[in-house]
């Protein structure tokens, strides 16, 4: 080991087990994961990660606390200027594109893996910023109760959600034969072609409900 090595490890090691996980959950899915897997990605002994990690989920609740940031910072709007529908707008493509472009890990973010996000107070206001800014937002461009913001916000997160999933199942439909019938992935694919014009139709309609 060299001398940069050394140094690294000591000051540095579970960051970057953490991002060595995060490549290694996107690579080949979040069920890949282990300590022993990290530790030879890392060129470190096997005993090393359980001084960082106590458990699995701990290992994923951390992989998936990095997911939010990256989701945070592609959906981040500035509410300290003038929220617009265009701002939404490409805040939903840049969320469906952050889904469709991190797929393990959206997986792990939203699956069951990592139980109560309670237990992982790091992780939760992770989790939870996203959600805020998104509602902060929605504040911004429609005259409503709190809890109707709330709604109006659930409402398109849970659309955004959905479009991520069945747009990964076109993405995987080679050659569609149009006499044949695909149930909604034809229409899932014509809505993945003109994404910002659809996103705008329900953002608007969501807006005005």
């Amino acid at each position: 080991m060299t001398k940069s090595s050394k140094s690294y490890h000591h000051g540095n090691l579970k960051q970057e087990l953490i991002l060595c996980a995060c490549r290694l959950c996107e690579e080949y899915g979040y069920e890949s994961l282990s300590m022993r897997s990290i530790a030879k990605e890392s060129g470190v002994s096997q005993t090393a990660p359980y001084r960082h990690f106590d458990t699995k989920e701990s290992l994923y609740a951390y992989v998936a606390m990095e997911g939010f940031k990256k989701l945070s910072a592609a959906t981040n709007i500035d509410i300290s200027k003038k929220v617009t529908k265009d701002n939404m707008v490409k805040t939903g493509i840049n969320y469906i594109n952050f889904g469709l472009g991190n797929a393990n890990t959206y997986d792990l973010m939203f699956g069951t893996a990592v139980g109560d996000f309670s237990n992982y107070p790091d992780l939760l206001d992770c989790a939870n910023g996203t959600y805020e800014n998104m509602k902060l937002s929605f504040s911004k461009l429609a005259q409503d109760s709190e809890d109707v913001i709330a709604y109006k916000c659930i409402t398109l997160w849970s659309m955004l959600h959905g479009l991520v999933g069945i747009l990964r199942k076109v993405a995987v439909v080679d050659n569609m034969d149009p006499e044949q019938d695909h149930g909604p992935i034809k229409s899932a694919s014509l809505i993945g072609a003109n994404l910002d014009e659809h996103l705008d139709k329900v953002i608007t309609g969501i807006i005005q409900s």
